[in-house]
């Protein structure tokens, strides 16, 4: 559960800066207890917000509120909204034109039908065009015309003609069936699942980073202990050597080497503390939310410390993990594959409008025209759309390049782009396989690491006390017994760094199989939280 150890002193829910933290922090830390930034004993002040937190905790706060998994989210959807959109070059598309035409012209002879000839046009052309998803079309077009002259020759002074035709065309070689005619449709698929890929890529990273950076601060924060410890032990033998040298056992050459150790102790300290700011900033820098609302409470929750519920790894399982299961996992899991598949298809795309392109141009073309002439309009209407008067015809138009030059070496092109792209799958291929047992080697050598420093840890303390024993009767001196708190201090940091290498490689091999995830877990809303 987020610890503000200070409830009494909550600031208006709509105040806290970190709220979107907390909307994704799950009530219980289902009984997991890890490392606390503050000296044993040390109360939080009173004005002190903490924010407690588990691994799985981190991963979800991640998830939601990592700022480059949210631009992935959306250069997806808009992805799948260009997908979308790309059909709509079926859709049909309907025309209209309106026109006026007037004109006085001379007469130039007795069959002219007049000495001065008047003609007045009103009409309009409209169509409807049909594209079909075989490459071919359909055009339906209407040509509307109402004329008005003084013509003594003409057949009415006030005349309609209207003009209707149905046509077909369709390519029977050259960019012809749907394979070709849909190939824009299909690259526009394939670039979405190829941006659903980046996306479900950069989820593993970001799990994979945050995972790390709460790993690095919970090791700064047990080496900060470490230093604690080491300083607490520098304390005690001055403190010794002080009374020592009182009492006049001792000397001040063992009072001043154990002051310069506690001086040394000390900067250790203050150094560890760094890391454990540094490793917190970083940690927030990928679970933090975009800033809204007041800049100043965005920046006071950087303020607010955040301590590690989840330990390191205690029990170690040194046995070797089995390279062979890890690949085969990986090889079906690894986003990185499924973008080099994507190539491939994208490749094939290619090569079949490479081979289609170099085809010859055979289109076929069909049409039936209405012609409707009367004085009524819907006389004339009813003629052209009844096919009264029909024209009928067809053609096929028939081309092609002399030497092809341009589409046979296109087609060349897009094999080798082919092979090519094969190829960079197999190369991901390769690259996975060192990753999965580079992965493999560090959790084997990792754990061996562990088990390791903590016999070497062992050894350290036993070597201390027995040191200590023998300063209490006089067989050895401040410098010795320094020199094995030391060692001691140096076995615990190579002990928390081992367990922190081992957590590491944990990550690291679940991230080169491609499985990388977080438990999911209830999330908090505004009515979890205390009120003012």
């Amino acid at each position: 559960m987020v610890g503000l150890l200070s409830e009494p002193r909550w600031r208006r829910i709509s105040a806290l800066p970190l709220l979107s933290f907390a909307l994704a922090i799950p009530l219980t830390a289902q009984g997991q207890t890890g490392p606390d930034p503050r000296p044993p004993g040390t109360p939080p002040p009173d004005d002190e917000r903490i924010l407690e937190l588990t691994l799985d905790d981190v991963l979800r706060i991640a998830l939601k509120n990592n700022l480059t998994l949210q631009i992935e989210a959306l250069r997806t959807e808009s992805a799948e909204y260009d997908a979308l959109g790309s059909w709509g070059a079926f859709d049909p598309f309907f025309n209209f034109t309106g026109s006026y035409d007037s004109s006085d012209r001379q007469g130039t002879g007795a069959l002219a039908g007049g000495d001065v000839i008047e003609d007045d046009s009103l009409g309009f052309n409209t169509g409807l065009n049909v594209p079909f998803t075989t490459g071919g079309f359909l055009d339906l077009t209407l040509a509307h015309s109402n004329d008005e002259t003084n013509n003594r020759f003409a057949a009415f002074d006030v005349s309609t003609t209207d003009v209707f035709t149905v046509a077909l065309t369709q390519p029977l070689l050259k960019g012809a069936w749907s394979r070709y005619a849909t190939t824009t449709q299909r690259l526009s698929q394939l670039d979405f699942q190829n941006q659903l890929e980046r996306q479900r890529q950069t989820r593993q990273l970001t799990l994979r980073d945050t995972s790390i950076a709460y790993w690095d601060l919970v090791s700064t924060i047990e080496e900060l202990k470490v230093r604690e410890i080491s300083l607490d032990l520098g304390k005690q033998q001055l403190r010794q050597d002080q009374k020592r040298l009182e009492v006049g056992v001792g000397t001040e050459v063992d009072v001043l080497q154990s002051e310069t150790n506690v001086a040394q102790q000390d900067q250790q300290r203050l150094l560890a503390e760094f890391n454990v700011r540094t490793a917190e900033d970083n940690l927030r820098r990928l679970i933090s939310p975009a800033v809204e609302g007041e800049l100043d409470e965005f920046l006071d929750g950087w303020d607010w410390p955040i301590r590690p519920l989840t330990s390191l790894p205690g029990e170690i399982d040194d046995a070797l993990p089995d390279w062979r299961r890890s690949l085969n996992r990986a090889l079906s899991s690894r986003p990185e594959l499924s973008p080099r598949r994507i190539e491939i298809d994208i490749a094939e795309v290619g090569l079949l409008n490479a081979r289609t392109e170099w085809l010859p141009t055979l289109d076929f073309s069909a049409s039936v025209t209405g012609v409707g002439f009367d004085s009524d309009p819907a006389e004339a209407f009813g003629t052209a759309i009844g096919f009264d008067f029909p024209r009928e015809t067809a053609s096929l138009t028939f081309s092609m390049p002399i030497l092809q030059r341009t589409g046979r070496n296109r087609l060349r092109s897009a094999r080798a782009n082919l092979r090519s792209a094969r190829l960079n799958y197999e190369s991901n291929e390769l690259d996975i396989l060192a990753q999965v047992r580079a992965s493999v080697r560090e959790m084997s050598y990792s754990g061996a690491s562990v088990i390791a420093a903590v016999k070497s840890r062992t050894l350290a303390e036993r070597q201390l006390k027995a040191e200590e024993a023998r300063q209490s009767v006089g067989t050895s001196t401040t410098f010795q017994v320094l020199q094995f708190q030391e060692d001691l201090a140096t076995a615990l940091s190579t002990e928390v760094s081992a367990r922190s290498a081992y957590a590491k490689a944990q990550v690291n091999l679940e991230f080169s199989e491609g499985t990388l995830e977080v438990v999911p877990g209830r999330v908090l809303t505004k009515d979890d939280f205390p009120k003012r």
